[in-house]
């Protein structure tokens, strides 16, 4: 990457930045319809500023603490984690960014997977997805990719993936709500202990 483009990315991640602070202090809160959010540390880790990257994924947990991300802004968690050394927490935002989008991690160690047959509660969810995100695609290094790609293989990772792959199935084929929701339910309940934040 050319310093002209360090430096833009640079000044996207601020200016993002900015005008989210701006409309927070105008308005007491923040709308934000065009996802400035997700792209602001994305642009940091793009321009080398891991710190600022954390810095921004840290006021994003307090400021919007119910809020899904997105797979894009979720990837680029985990490589400022990793980049820093916090090695589980990285494998923890893994596993939030391989089942935000099934398709992302193979993709990423040259391993794509064909459309599953699951119920696509996104289209951010969907193979399709990563046709509009090639851009962000190229970030991660040869070294990273292998991390991820033996992450993926692991035997908690597997696990992870084909119970939800299991349940998505069921939801796909299930059309009864109260049905749905016991579905639902269960895969909360399991997601919930299979996946602990680290302290």
């Amino acid at each position: 990457m050319t310093p002209e483009e360090i430096k833009r990315y640079r000044e996207r991640a601020n200016r993002a930045k900015r005008e989210l602070l701006k409309e927070k202090q105008q308005y007491g809160y923040i709308n934000d319809g065009s996802g400035k959010r997700y792209l602001a540390p994305v642009y940091y880790v793009l321009a080398g500023d891991n710190d600022k990257a954390l810095a921004f994924y840290s006021w994003f947990e307090e400021e919007f603490d119910d809020d899904i991300g997105e797979p894009v802004f979720d990837l680029y968690w985990v490589l400022a984690e990793l980049r820093a050394g916090n090695t589980a927490q990285a494998r923890y935002r893994l596993q939030i960014v391989m089942l935000n989008n099934l398709y992302l991690l193979p993709f990423l160690f040259n391993k794509p997977i064909d459309r599953l047959d699951i119920w696509h509660w996104s289209n951010q969810a969907d193979n399709s997805y990563l046709s509009e995100i090639q851009e962000y695609l190229h970030e991660p290094t040869p070294a990273e990719r292998q991390w991820i790609e033996a992450e993926y293989n692991s035997q908690p990772f597997t696990t992870l993936r084909q119970e939800y792959i299991a349940t998505y199935h069921q939801l796909k084929h299930e059309r009864g709500l109260p049905k749905r929701t016991e579905i639902l339910d269960k895969w909360r309940k399991f997601s919930a202990t299979f996946m602990q934040k680290p302290a």
